[in-house]
């Protein structure tokens, strides 16, 4: 049986006794980059308080730099408040792409493994310990960590070479020292200039029936696009309707855990919560300032998923409102036509040939509801008008046009009951030689 949030962590903090009920309960995570967070703001509780308030149950905490002085502040800032709650926890994801050293990261995790907010798992009550990549030093160095540190381990090791080709021979390798393994590149298609690609859970598939096999634990990841325009590079991998998608999949798998992909990463543009300006570049402002292109608009759509996920629902046709409201949704859309790119605009980023003039929109709706439709507009004519039943409906409309955005959500009389508006107009021509294709996303209200 499936605990709620409360329960869940309530039995995971309250000792090794009761975690032989507490480990049935599923959990979400929200991956959370570590910035410079200014001490003096309160910038960590916010992020905490929104993130439990959409129904997460911990941050996974990107460590890039672990030795760095405004890392560990930002750290005891976000434990801090942490250890006030009863209903969040936090735990350690070292990223091996910023700092390869394991034993830098170890020295940053005895620091803080022993917080009231620390996050345990598993028969043993064990703090848990993720990463971001990792595979490539070896499963020795894993081994001798935790060996000295005794965790519940579930890192993202893709680039063993085994892990994706041969899960099983993976699991094999690996067993003794793994409890679970995380997985990042199954969250959107590849990088490709052909419109319309799918993301597939092929390989989550793969992976997670190996770990099942072999007594391991799965975390697939939740995200919606990835658009990265800085540090000498610029690619676009799809995100038209890659989180419902995504949604519909890991109800479909049942995994053990979900982990967003990410709360607050900027650079990439995945971000579903703030990304504070004092831990973002000027570069990634450009395309990433979570101001100008907010994103928050997708968390009442994750928190529908997130309670249809913890009750053991097979597929978004499940999926309601969360705290009895009447819907539920969003509509986004890129601020540029792509003929932008034609125009002036600089740094053509890979796979934008695969990318389309579209708006997007996606709708949960109670279990009764019946003769609902949403209309579309884009520069103000109506490109799209179409039913939505029950559970979660969505779609990619071609026919973005310059101008502004209307989705609306219409009764079974055609009145007009809730609206998504756009606070930013569609251009065909770049913004100081610029063509951003990071997404607006506006809220249903």
């Amino acid at each position: 049986m499936h605990r709620a949030l409360s329960s869940a962590l309530a039995l995971l903090a309250a000792g090794s006794s009761l975690l032989g009920t507490a480990v049935e309960a599923k959990l979400v995570f929200a991956h959370y980059l570590v910035g410079g967070i200014d001490p003096n703001t309160d910038h960590a509780q916010q992020d905490i308080q929104q993130a439990a308030a959409a129904g997460f149950d911990a941050f996974a905490l990107n460590i890039g730099v672990p030795g760095a002085d405004w890392l560990i502040s930002a750290v005891n800032q976000l434990f801090n408040y942490a250890d006030t709650r009863d209903d969040f926890k936090l735990f350690f994801s070292f990223d091996f792409f910023q700092t390869g050293d394991i034993n830098a990261h170890a020295a940053l995790y005895t620091q803080f493994a022993n917080r009231p907010s620390y996050l345990h798992y598993g028969n043993a009550n064990l703090p848990v310990v993720s990463s971001y990549s990792g595979g490539g030093i070896g499963v020795d160095a894993w081994r001798n960590f935790k060996t000295a540190n005794n965790v519940y381990l579930v890192p993202n090791p893709e680039a063993d070479g085994n892990y994706y080709s041969q899960p099983a021979m993976f699991f094999q390798n690996w067993g003794d020292v793994v409890d679970g393994v995380f997985s990042w590149e199954t969250n959107w298609p590849d990088v490709s200039d052909t419109p319309g690609a799918n993301v597939s859970s092929a390989r989550d598939e793969a992976v997670k029936a190996a770990a099942d096999a072999a007594g391991k634990t799965y975390i697939m990841g939740l995200s919606t696009l990835q658009y990265k325009h800085c540090c000498g590079d610029s690619w676009y991998r799809e995100g038209e309707t890659n989180l419902p998608e995504r949604m519909n999949q890991i109800l479909q798998l049942s995994p053990e855990f979900t982990e967003v992909i990410t709360w607050n990463d900027a650079g990439e543009s995945h971000y579903v919560g703030p990304s504070w300006p004092e831990t973002v570049t000027p570069e990634i402002l450009q395309y990433g300032d979570t101001d100008v292109n907010p994103h928050t608009g997708w968390q009442p759509l994750i928190t529908s998923f997130i309670d249809a996920f913890k009750s053991g629902a097979s597929d978004t046709s499940a999926m309601v409102p969360a705290n009895g409201a009447s819907f539920a949704g969003a509509m986004w859309y890129r601020g540029v036509l792509k003929s932008c790119l034609s125009n002036g605009g600089d740094g053509t980023p890979r796979g934008s040939g695969g990318a389309r003039d579209t708006v997007v929109y996606a709708v949960v709706l109670p279990s009764d509801s019946q003769g609902f439709q949403v209309r579309v507009s884009s520069g103000g004519q109506v490109i799209a008008t179409q039913s939505v039943a029950a559970g979660l409906s969505y779609n990619s409309i071609e026919g973005l046009k310059t101008g502004a955005q209307l989705l609306e959500l219409l009764d079974a009389s055609g009145n007009v009951v809730a609206k998504a508006n756009s606070k930013v107009d569609v251009s065909d021509q770049p913004t100081n030689g610029f063509c951003n294709f990071n997404y607006y996303v506006a809220g249903l209200e």
